[in-house]
């Protein structure tokens, strides 16, 4: 089976930053997600996609699914809003109407859904939401795809992942996309943010939930600047190679994390810099290909850069 590619579009217009490459290489993209639109308080809708955009997508063949969250006013994942979703059916109704006319009006494929932060007390409720939503969903024949937190094994008291019942969504949605990225993160030590051992090791225990002609990973087009002992920044891959030119440092290759990283110092302060690169994305792709998953969800197309629409143009040739 050729390997899916996914695109997270983040915004909801042609003013951001991906959309020319949109423009030029988004025939080589099966499903865009165009991220994202906020569930309110009162049940509304957030925002609404450009038709132009999502005409564009359907017109290059690309399938286009609307990112559906829990983000509040202040950019964080709700948890009240999700027990309120899980504990509450005529508000639930409310925002599946809201959702199914947002798809029908605007003539999208599907709907992914980025629910995150669920109370872990709220597992089962919001398996059954997961359930309930979908079934509806797909009586109309939209696409349902689904976000979840990366997991090597289950621990249901855990606050980000504890909620996300593997077998049990696998079987329900049409497809699984893994976030396999944060595996470093600006409060941890230096490090890739996937490594290809923890990508595996997230996959192994995947495979044995999940269907795996439903299992996308995430493959993330970022990294971070750590500063010793003060955290650190998101940096792109463009920014990434532009400091280190500038800065005379060496780009090194992490064989043990498979990943790119430098050194540099600057106003007196050590940085190191891991982050994603042609290299580790072929190394991604290569591991979906071997391990016979459906493809791989790329975070975030604005993000993007040439040579990775090149390198993406050679796997959809095999």
């Amino acid at each position: 089976m050729p390997l899916s590619i996914l695109g997270f579009y983040t915004g909801l217009t042609e003013q951001e930053r991906a959309y020319s490459y949109f423009q030029r290489y988004g025939y080589l993209l099966d499903e865009i997600a165009f991220f994202e639109v906020s569930i309110q308080e009162n049940g509304e809708l957030s925002a609404k996609p450009s038709r132009k955009l999502v005409n564009e997508a359907r017109q290059k063949g690309i399938k286009t699914l609307l990112v559906i969250s829990n983000l509040n006013s202040k950019g964080q994942f709700s948890a009240e809003l999700m027990s309120r979703l899980v504990r509450d059916p005529a508000f639930s109704n409310r925002v599946y109407q809201n959702i199914r006319n947002m798809l029908s009006t605007y003539r999208l494929d599907g709907v992914n859904f980025d629910l995150e932060k669920v109370d872990v007390r709220d597992r089962n409720l919001f398996t059954q939401l997961i359930y309930n939503w979908t079934r509806q969903f797909k009586q109309d024949n939209y696409r349902v795809t689904m976000d979840v937190p990366a997991k090597t094994g289950e621990d249901t008291t855990d606050i980000w992942r504890g909620a996300f019942d593997y077998p049990a969504l696998g079987q329900i949605v049409d497809e699984i996309i893994l976030m396999t990225y944060e595996e470093h993160w600006p409060g941890s030590s230096p490090g890739s943010v996937a490594s290809l051992p923890w990508v595996n090791q997230v996959l192994n225990y995947a495979l044995t939930t999940i269907p795996a002609q439903k299992i996308m990973i995430g493959v993330p087009l970022y990294g971070y600047d750590w500063v010793l002992g003060n955290g650190a920044k998101v940096i792109s891959y463009r920014r990434a190679t532009e400091l280190a030119r500038r800065m005379g440092a060496p780009l090194q290759w992490d064989t043990q994390q498979h990943s790119t990283f430098f050194n540099y110092e600057s106003e007196g302060k050590r940085h190191t810099v891991y982050f994603e690169d042609v290299r580790s994305l072929k190394e991604k792709l290569d591991l979906a290909i071997q391990r016979g998953i459906r493809g791989a969800a790329l975070w975030q197309l604005n993000l993007s850069y040439p040579e990775l629409w090149t390198t993406l143009q050679t796997y959809k040739q095999m």
